[in-house]
């Protein structure tokens, strides 16, 4: 799974030791997420290395449906689908015609993009929350994780009068993912069938274990 896609799977998905202000954070994310049952939007992706040279451009779709579903499309420069309807989680590398297969699992440190569904109760227990307040009121959450083997090693998702705008992602080589959305449609009716993955006939797929 691309990181970008990773890190959308961390919104699908407070703990007392955590600090006061780290115990109010969590809660004014959550008062954010909470407010979305459903949500679509349009994607933009850039990957910029340590000297912040471009690595990568990509854009597509995102809709997310409390609780744990999830459909993330990747139009451009090649077609990726990520999907899961909570229990199974499927990789369709479209235009290599590959399909992977996973057990689905609330591991927000692999897929960070879990956050978007609105369960919020296990960031807690894995990242140290902060947040910061622009002049426009933009809300800016920082999540840093707690156990040094993460996949990345500091997001932030940034939220204007409960309007998502969007996400940055720093990785362990210091490679900076930034994804703005657009387009938001905030709980519209969004039939189950979206996530409801089945392969075409013809391609085979691969069941990963791990």
């Amino acid at each position: 799974m691309n990181l970008l896609a990773r890190c959308f799977l961390l919104w699908l998905l407070s703990s007392c030791c955590l600090a006061a202000s780290s115990e109010t954070a969590v809660q004014q994310l959550n008062a954010q997420l909470q407010a979305m049952n459903s949500l679509s939007a349009h994607f933009k992706q850039t990957i910029h290395d340590h000297t912040g040279i471009l690595l990568q451009q990509a854009e597509g779709s995102l809709t997310v449906k409390r609780p744990r579903r999830f459909h993330w499309l990747t139009e451009q420069p090649y077609k990726h689908l990520v999907v899961t309807d909570g229990q199974q989680l499927w990789l369709y590398d479209i235009d290599l015609e590959q399909i992977t297969q996973q057990t689905f699992t609330a591991d927000l440190d692999k897929t960070p993009a879990l956050l978007l569904s609105g369960e919020v109760k296990q960031i807690s227990q894995q990242y140290q929350v902060s947040v910061t307040e622009a002049a426009d009121k933009t809300l800016t959450f920082t999540l840093t994780p707690n156990q040094p083997d993460n996949l990345f090693t500091q997001l932030s998702i940034r939220f204007n009068n409960r309007q998502l705008l969007g996400m940055t992602l720093k990785d362990s080589f210091e490679q900076l993912t930034t994804i703005v959305f657009s387009d938001l449609k905030l709980n519209a009716d969004i039939a189950d069938s979206l996530f409801n993955f089945v392969p075409p006939d013809g391609i085979d797929v691969i069941r990963d274990e791990s």
